[in-house]
């Protein structure tokens, strides 16, 4: 799977109008994939590219402060990090979120996030600590698997069933994360069904065994699929408290839909 990926990445690198730019995206991809720095020749195998050409463009991404050197490494600059916050600060739709998560009567009490997908992964825009002692990998702009989460199955399961299928086409071998991990794209697609059918999506310890998410997609963004999601620690997802929970999260998804921007 990771050397068809590089494969896409270079011939998209190749066929561009602009080449130049888009090896340039593709670097600054590849160092955030990373999480930590990478050496020139690492990087050029990574993207199928000659050094010379990666080493010219990281030159001008650094004289750009988008990347930055390590101990003879490259890696993010500080500059992506002000451009990101940049965009969260200008997005009417994450300031709404973060207002009104803050005052719903039940779910304001726990971990709420608001993402958008992407192919098949889910990127965390926004998040609502809450006050229980929760603390899962959702760091803004973070990108997670989507079939282990209920954002991402809330919001493969909102789209158009010929669009939804076309996702899971290009699904190689599911992540498993924990034992309730789905382990066949069959199993995950009557997960789906059953998420459309009543309108919200479920984690349960699929991603991160003892904690249970709830989460609805924002009706009517087909362009650019949008879910909000609660996080519970499982021996406190009751009946009650999770209906609850879906209730609100149900009204903010609604409150959220009738803005237009991402």
């Amino acid at each position: 799977m990771a050397g068809s990926e590089v494969h896409s990445r270079s011939f998209r690198v190749v066929d561009s109008r602009s080449p130049a730019v888009t090896r340039a995206v593709a670097i600054l991809e590849e160092l955030g994939r990373a999480r930590r720095p990478v050496a020139l020749t690492d990087l050029a195998r990574s993207l199928d590219l000659a050094k010379s050409t990666v080493a010219n463009i990281c030159t001008a991404l650094e004289a750009g402060h988008m990347i930055r050197r390590v101990d003879g490494r490259w890696a993010l600059g500080y500059k992506v990090v002000e451009l990101g916050q940049e965009f969260l600060a200008g997005t009417d739709l994450v300031a709404e979120f973060r207002r009104a998560a803050a005052v719903l009567p039940v779910a304001a009490r726990e971990t709420v996030l608001l993402a958008v997908l992407d192919g098949v992964e889910v990127v965390y825009l926004a998040r609502h600590e809450g006050t229980q002692p929760i603390r899962l990998a959702s760091d803004i702009g973070r990108r997670m698997p989507a079939v282990v989460t209920a954002l991402g199955k809330a919001m493969l399961a909102s789209l158009p069933v010929a669009e939804m299928e076309a996702r899971l086409a290009g699904l190689g071998e599911l992540p498993v994360l924990t034992p309730r991990s789905h382990r066949t794209v069959e199993d995950l697609r009557h997960d789906l069904d059953a998420t459309r059918r009543r309108g919200y999506a479920v984690d349960d310890e699929q991603n991160t065994e003892g904690v249970t998410c709830a989460a609805v997609a924002l009706p009517g963004r087909p362009g650019t699929p949008t879910a909000v999601s609660a996080t519970m620690l499982t021996v406190r997802a009751s009946a009650g408290l999770s209906e609850s929970v879906v209730a609100d999260l149900t009204a903010l998804a609604g409150q959220l839909s009738r803005l237009t921007d991402v």
